[in-house]
């Protein structure tokens, strides 16, 4: 057995263990003097052990005992005893890692789910560094509000909201965001038409509604007393951690939620539907399991077996793709009344039971999905991407140009270019012009981390990627790489169909806020002038042109009113532009009311 102590002085150690009352050696808290050589029980207490059991010795005062599980238990009398270190929670969630002054007893930093925090005090009051962008999100989804908002689940911080752009001029900052609910956060589906109507997930299944106004709750996630069509089911429900949501491409009334059955609700969670049979391969030996080793300890996220994507056809409705976590790909034509699994034809080149990431069905075909496998728990990191046609019979990988060991975590394509296609994989994302045959990555600053999801904004044209380290990242109007199709290309110079531009008015509050405070970038449409806390900001018209090359002898842009009565002349410079891809340059030129 692994055992792990810290010395201190005096020989002094102090160790985490496994259980049991104090009369006989169990898990908990032990306690030795003579480097090792002996042993003390002192406590049970040992919180969930395979995922926690990190102990911690003040360097000054060896009574001083702290240990880092769900909650940070600190002792003062060497073990004996131990109280909550963040009883009002203003610290919180999942501990894992600190720092202890070896001069100062009192300071000390706390590493923890939901970011890093200090005391110069010994924990009576914490500074909490919320300048971090260090969210780890899973999921998102956008509204459709001027400007639109962004909603997602994250890693143990429940689920948060916040705006793509404020009109503050030192960006979108910590406090425009809100958070909608606690727990693991996951899926939220947000109706287009109404954007108070948002549908959340939590971990395990969890579901609710959620009026950002009132901050209402409502409805419940599938169970025996809410399903119409329960029956006589022997198999109980089973849910993914991460359990997929989506909204009906269709009907925004619908919602779809999948487990080992993949559930629809018409009203928003007050009843579901089973409409379907078990998608998955049903094997007990991924859900009939305990974890923990010597302290047993299911939390929930050891259920396999289970839905880890749910997609609707946007073409014609009641096509439904579902993959689940054991590798099955299922497809329905009629709305879930038959099911097909047709994983079958990938026999050979990508193993069984290997998890299906996601799948985006066809923006412009019912039978064509794009599948995303991810083979890193079975130590397999190929960039498996596919494109399915004729509703599964045939496969075409599409990874061959992404390099080995990315694997992929999710895939979209374009809303009105059908060979633009995104890709979200363990270090960052590509893109593609041709349907997946090459493949290019989108950097210009985007860091090196996993991007769990990929939205395409569907009136702003932004890329929102959600990163699982990094936070939220947009890449603004991709209306360029949608028009840049092969007969652009080959034009010597080509002036884009350019997004609409707004006039903002100025909302800045302005006043100093020190300089530990994060604030989000704002679009290329909007800038401050000048770096100070009372800096004014202008709004910007973007225009966004292709030159295949650029002339020896210059470019030249004209900006001309309807009737051609007002003009003005701009000479272009070479790498002038905010944005650079390939020949896409893309210019700010101050808005006026008139030319």
């Amino acid at each position: 057995m692994e055992i792990v102590f810290q010395l201190v002085v005096q020989r002094v150690a102090v160790l985490s263990f496994h259980t049991s009352p104090l009369a006989q050696p169990g898990s908990g808290v032990y306690r030795s003097e003579d480097a090792g050589v002996t042993w003390r029980y002192l406590n049970t207490y040992n919180n969930r052990p395979f995922y926690y059991s990190q102990i911690r010795i003040n360097p000054v005062d060896d009574s001083k005992v702290y240990l880092l599980t769900t909650r940070f238990m600190v002792s003062t009398d060497g073990g004996t005893t131990f109280a909550n270190g963040s009883e009002d929670e203003e610290v919180h969630g999942d501990f894992h890692a600190m720092w202890l002054d070896p001069t100062d007893e009192d300071r000390y930093y706390l590493g923890m789910d939901k970011g890093a925090g200090l005391t110069h005090d010994g924990g009576q009051a914490f500074l909490l560094y919320d300048n971090l962008a260090i969210g780890q999100y899973y999921r998102i989804g956008v509204d459709m509000r001027d400007p639109y908002h962004v909603y997602g689940g994250l890693q143990d911080n429940g689920s948060f909201a916040g705006p793509s752009f404020t009109r503050e001029a030192r960006g979108v900052l910590n406090d425009d965001n809100w958070k909608m609910h606690w727990g693991d956060g996951q899926d939220v589906q947000i109706d287009p038409t109404n954007w108070r109507k948002v549908y959340t997930s939590a971990e395990g299944g969890s579901f609710r509604t959620l009026d950002p106004v009132t901050r209402r709750f409502g409805g419940s996630p599938p169970e025996r007393s809410n399903i119409l069509n329960y029956g006589d089911r022997e198999r109980s429900l089973r849910f993914n951690w991460s359990a997929p949501l989506v909204m009906s491409p269709h009907d925004p009334g619908v919602i779809y939620l999948g487990g080992n059955y993949l559930f629809r609700t018409d009203n928003g969670g007050d009843t579901w539907r089973i409409i379907s049979p078990d998608l998955t391969t049903d094997d007990s030996s991924k859900w009939n399991r305990r974890h923990g080793g010597l302290t047993p300890d299911n939390s929930g996220a050891e259920m396999h077996a289970t839905a880890t994507t749910v997609a609707e056809s946007p073409v014609v409705a009641g096509v439904l793709w579902v993959g689940t976590d054991d590798g099955n790909v299922q497809v329905t034509r009629d709305g879930g009344r038959t099911w097909t699994n047709v994983r079958s034809q990938l026999e050979g080149v990508v193993p069984a039971n290997t998890w299906v990431d996601r799948i985006e069905p066809s923006r412009f075909d019912p039978g064509t999905a794009f599948v995303v496998f991810d083979g890193h728990r079975q130590n397999r990191f190929d960039p498996w991407i596919f494109r399915v046609t004729d509703y599964g019979k045939t496969w075409t990988a599409l990874g061959a140009g992404l390099p080995e060991g990315e694997v992929v975590h999710v895939v979209r394509q374009d809303p009105t270019n059908p060979a633009l296609l995104f890709a979200g994989t363990e270090f960052g994302v590509w893109g593609t012009l041709d349907g997946g045959r090459t493949w290019h990555r989108l950097g210009a600053g985007f860091p090196t981390v996993a991007v769990q999801d990929l939205v395409i904004h569907p009136r702003d044209r932004d890329l929102i990627a959600a990163t699982h380290g990094r936070s939220l990242w947009i890449l603004d109007d991709i209306t360029a790489l949608e028009q840049l199709i092969p007969e652009t290309a080959d034009q010597a110079a080509y002036l884009f169909d350019q997004r609409p531009a707004t006039l903002w008015q100025n909302r800045s509050r302005g006043g100093q806020r020190g300089h530990f405070w994060f604030g989000g970038g704002n679009p290329p449409g909007f800038a401050a002038v000048g770096p100070l806390p009372r800096a004014p900001a202008r709004s910007l018209a973007v225009v966004t042109f292709w030159l295949r090359e650029w002339p020896a002898a210059g470019a030249v842009l004209e900006i001309a009113s309807r009737d051609g009565s007002k003009k003005r002349t701009i000479a272009l410079e070479p790498g002038e532009g905010l944005l650079r891809i390939g020949g896409v340059d893309r210019r700010p030129w101050p808005q006026r009311r008139a030319l």
